[in-house]
């Protein structure tokens, strides 16, 4: 619901009043692009960096790339259900997950915390061949 309302927000931007285009890029800002927005749209950090850079001198064609991902992700998801159900739309976001979220995980402060504050094991010695099982003690048979 979320996705459909940004789209159709972002057309009231395109063929809307040129005057209140500042109110609107605004007010789709705080309703699906704000951290904490009520009604938060899932954009990729490279599209959400364009669109926070356009909003500083609004004009009606800023939220474009923004609105065209959200457009690709519906088509996706409704390409997903009708075609291989629930399977489908697990494949179809996967290739999403893998080019955005893991991305923007390894940019995030939380990662740099982690990795700051992890335990570094010390280093093990290699075995010549890797491929031969260190041998366990066995007890003794009866």
């Amino acid at each position: 619901a979320e996705n459909l309302s940004f789209w159709e927000a972002c057309e009231e931007l395109r063929y809307g009043e040129q005057s209140r285009i500042p109110e609107i890029v605004d007010s789709i800002y705080q309703q699906f692009l704000a951290p904490g927005a009520t009604r938060w749209v899932n954009i990729d950090s490279k599209t959400m960096e364009r669109t926070l850079e356009g909003i500083k001198t609004p004009h009606r064609y800023v939220m474009d790339d923004a609105q065209m991902h959200i457009y690709m992700l519906m088509k996706k998801v409704g390409e997903g259900r009708a075609g291989q159900g629930r399977a489908g739309l697990g494949r179809s976001l996967t290739p999403l997950l893998a080019q955005d979220s893991y991305p923007r995980f390894l940019k995030s402060e939380l990662y740099r915390n982690l990795l700051a504050e992890a335990v570094i094991p010390p280093e093990t010695k290699k075995r010549v061949f890797p491929f031969m099982r260190k041998q366990r003690h066995s007890s003794p048979s009866p």
